[in-house]
């Protein structure tokens, strides 16, 4: 029907709101076909004889029914109406269900204000009909690009018509990227086509899309594999094995054709694709990815001038309804991978069956499958042969109707178990098999769209890979509301890689659920679920922590590059928070002033001898060898004055009321808190210059106006309560890469980004070595913190005390505000007397401030 008539014929039950969505969401990517499906104002009665409903529309295919509604009744929110409307809203929603209708609901603005998002919206409802997802998807009638494949082409003859001759394409798994590559065929029009996969299975698919887009040209096209070599045919399907043998070469002048695709080109950069790629001059070069990241991480952006053409990834085509929402489950496999030999790629596959070939993993494994995904099609990525052999011997003990698939190729590039694995695939595409267990054999191009469930049953190694074994489980299928990937995770090196597959830039993106006695960690976006058992985080974590040394520059950004180089100049000049190169031992520091107070005139050698004699009674392994100088942590906290003749203060007479046994830290813990919150960089008891280097080297530190554990306190809360992180945590390395070089309280925000930025970078391990690397800084004084309550000291972090948060959050409140009433008493290098009056005080920062502004 069109347009205009169904509008006239519905133009009494159409108001301004329906009809704004009738044209501008629902016709717009349903077309005519559509309005054969769609009723207005459709009427459903009230339990009891108590009236009617009507709802505003209707959609009913062979397959299901759906209800709309434009006014949203989840807009009515309880509170924001009158009990009985909304009372009468709920029993309205509860019977459109009841009638099973799926429901479907928009608010007022939605329809209004964001006409794309319903659209996806309703694609992501009506995916597994088949009656509806064949009209947005343009499979109906002939052959038609759909609308991502639309906006490609417009971008591919845009790029050719500004004179570039190379490109990229980055479409997601399940886009169709071949169809695209026919459809551009068609548009640009070359006679001669070259078109270039590494696995023989895509290359048959390939051609198969070819002549369902370009049905006049099929007596064009032929294959250059093996012994089958039709050179002479205008559209050429070969395989890299056999084209890049120079034999095979010598074949073809670098002019021959017009357009060349390399199909799955993020595999360029390897010496075989790079061959052909130097070799050939075409007119153009389409590189097709759905995943950019090389396994060896080499960039394959230069080879295609840096241009990509068009991209959608798997996020996005799942967000607009071109792919089907995904059910991950993350579980702990107890296979302990440390003992396994990694080079640095991937496991040894002999050391990797002797680990994987265990029953108990597979009982594990069949119970989850039989849980989650009973009688579901699916696929199984196994490790090795034998393991795809074992699994499928195991499953079909179970019960469950399994095959294990698997290729080789012989010396002539040939399949030599060929006509077996071909049967064996129909048979599974046909359902003989429920479930199919592969070798590197599917993660690229053979597409089985029913298939309904993935299991992950080999070490993650690359991000890459992730997502190839994911996107095929994400083709629309009739009756496929989404696909579920059962993933079993040990402790291997590249485990970490699975949050980057799975679009999770932060862990504390994942949402803490209690379920009976377990924790569980949950990801929700666009209709996908991500679940993960504590235990897989906790294996995230400890990967975390893990370095090696060797620093991978390729793959850091140009701006973790330029800090690095900031962070080796300036530490390397001392600009930084420290404390001293003597003893940074509080207890120690305490028996020394101790002996200062109790021998005012105490000469430099007899201090030396006497606070020895102390440590070597009661602190084994210290020593304070450089006398007076070794003081520089009491002076800069105050419990000793700062010039000569060095005088003890009141400070360390309050501690000496409290105990003399200074070994007993909590007896005194409030007054080093205290004390250590006053500390003020920089000052003349740190000098504001560095004396130790050459008078026209020296670098001025009085732009350092900061007190460090305000700073800290306050980064830390501000992670948490603005940005959803949940532990109140930062390690030594953000510690030291980011806070220790800060200068002033206004840094505040930009530290915080920094370190979000560093938390969410996909190359964070390497970023993180190579920063270590550059930074030149002295830990002593990240290892005096755990000395303030406030701070629980952690063997590669530190923790603002859960005990004292209330406590440390109403400090910064009112830190904040003196800053703002600028009532903060900074160090004025003409008139130091304020600060040290509040060094000195018995008060701590926030009283002595009350009591003097």
């Amino acid at each position: 029907m069109k347009l205009n008539d169904y509008l006239l014929k519905n133009k009494n039950k159409l108001n301004n709101l329906e009809e704004n969505f009738l044209i501008n969401i629902y016709f717009k990517d349903f077309g005519e076909k559509g309005l054969d499906f769609i009723t207005p104002q459709v009427k459903i009665n009230k339990p009891l004889g108590e009236g009617v409903w009507y709802i505003d529309f209707t959609i009913n295919t062979k397959y299901r029914k759906y209800a709309i509604e434009c006014d949203g009744l989840y807009s009515h929110a309880k509170g924001a109406v009158t009990p009985e409307y909304f009372e009468n809203l709920q029993k309205k929603q509860n019977e459109i269900i009841k009638l099973g209708y799926k429901l479907i609901r928009f608010t007022n603005k939605m329809v209004r204000e964001k006409p794309e998002e319903c659209i996806w919206e309703i694609r992501r409802d009506v995916l597994a009909d088949k009656q509806l997802s064949d009209i947005y998807l343009k499979r109906v009638g002939k052959i038609t690009p759909h609308q991502v494949q639309i906006d490609a082409l417009k971008k591919l003859k845009e790029t050719r018509e500004n004179g570039q001759k190379k490109g990229l394409i980055i479409f997601a798994t399940g886009l169709g990227k071949t169809y695209l590559s026919g459809f551009d065929v068609k548009q640009f029009t070359p006679k001669k086509v070259l078109f270039i996969v590494h696995i023989y299975e895509i290359l048959k698919q390939s051609k198969n899309s070819f002549e369902d887009v370009l049905p006049k040209r099929i007596k064009e096209m032929g294959f250059f594999i093996g012994s089958n070599k039709e050179k002479n045919k205008n559209i050429i399907f070969a395989s890299i094995q056999t084209l890049s043998r120079q034999k095979n070469l010598n074949n073809f002048n670098p002019t021959d054709f017009d357009y060349i695709i390399f199909d799955e080109s993020h595999h360029i950069a390897a010496p075989t694709y790079k061959k052909i790629f130097l070799f050939f001059k075409p007119k153009f070069f389409l590189g097709l990815t759905a995943t950019p990241d090389r396994m060896d991480r080499q960039d394959i952006l230069p080879f295609y001038d840096n241009n990509v053409i068009f991209e959608m990834n798997q996020e996005e085509a799942i967000k607009k309804g071109y792919l089907v929402p995904f059910h991950y489950y993350g579980f702990k496999d107890d296979v302990d991978y440390s003992n396994i030999y990694y080079n640095g790629f991937k496991y040894d596959v002999t050391d990797l069956n002797k680990l994987l070939l265990i029953e108990e993993r597979d009982e594990a494994i069949i119970k989850k499958y039989t849980e989650l995904a009973p009688n579901k099609k699916t696929i199984g990525f196994c490790a090795s042969i034998e393991h795809a052999d074992w699994c499928a011997e195991k499953f079909r003990e179970a019960g469950i109707s399994a095959v294990s698939i698997h290729s080789r190729l012989d010396e002539s590039d040939t399949p030599i178990d060929l006509k077996d694995r071909d049967q064996l695939i129909e048979d599974f595409r046909k359902n003989k098999y429920k479930v199919a267990f592969v070798v590197n054999m599917f993660n690229e191009g053979v597409d089985f769209p029913e298939v309904e469930c993935l299991l992950f049953l080999r070490p993650t190694e690359s991000k890459t890979i992730f997502i190839q074994h994911m996107g095929r489980g994400l083709r629309i299928s009739p009756g496929k509301n989404g696909v579920t990937i059962l993933d079993f995770i040990g402790n291997y090196k590249t485990a970490g890689l699975i949050l980057a597959g799975l679009g999770i830039k932060n862990p504390n993106q994942l949402e803490v659920k209690k379920t009976g006695e377990k924790e569980i960690y949950t990801y929700d976006n666009n209709g996908c679920k991500v679940t993960f058992e504590s235990e897989v985080i906790d294996i995230f974590k400890k990967l975390a922590s893990q370095s090696t040394k060797e620093v991978r520059t390729e793959l850091i950004s140009e701006e973790w590059l330029e800090y690095g180089k900031y962070l080796e100049k300036w530490t390397k000049k001392n600009l930084y928070w420290k404390t001293t190169q003597q003893n940074a031992n509080f207890e120690v520091h305490m028996e020394a002033l101790n002996i200062l107070d109790q021998n005012p005139k105490i000469t430099q050698d007899d201090f030396i001898t006497k606070i020895q004699e102390t440590i070597n009674s009661k602190y084994k392994g210290k020593n304070m060898t450089a006398g007076f100088r070794s003081l520089f942590l009491s002076k800069i906290t105050g419990f000793v004055t700062s010039k000569s003749p060095l005088k003890v203060t009141s400070i360390f007479k309050e501690v000496k009321k409290l105990t003399t046994d200074f070994r007993k830290l909590s007896s005194y813990e409030d007054i080093l808190t205290k004390q250590m919150e006053k500390i003020f960089y920089w000052n003349d008891i740190y000098s504001t210059v560095n004396k130790y280097i050459k008078k026209e080297d020296r670098v001025n530190y009085k732009d350092f106006k900061i007190y460090p554990f305000f700073f800290l306190y306050e980064i830390i809360l501000k992670l948490v309560d603005d940005f959803g992180y949940k532990d109140y945590y930062i390690n030594k390395d953000e510690f030291n890469n980011f806070l220790a070089v800060s200068k002033n309280h206004q840094e505040v925000d930009k530290v915080v980004e920094k370190i979000i930025e560093f938390r969410n970078d996909s190359e964070k391990y390497e970023v993180e070595k190579y920063l270590n690397l550059k930074n030149k800084i002295d830990p002593r004084f990240y290892k005096v913190l755990h000395y303030n309550k406030h701070i629980i000291q952690l063997k590669d972090g530190i923790r603002l005390n859960p005990n004292t948060l209330d406590e440390i959050k109403d400090k910064v409140k009112v830190f904040k505000k003196l800053i703002e009433e600028e009532k903060l008493i900074f160090f004025d290098e003409e008139h130091p007397k304020k600060y040290f009056d509040l060094l000195y005080s018995t008060k701590d920062l926030l009283k002595y401030h009350d009591n003097n502004n």
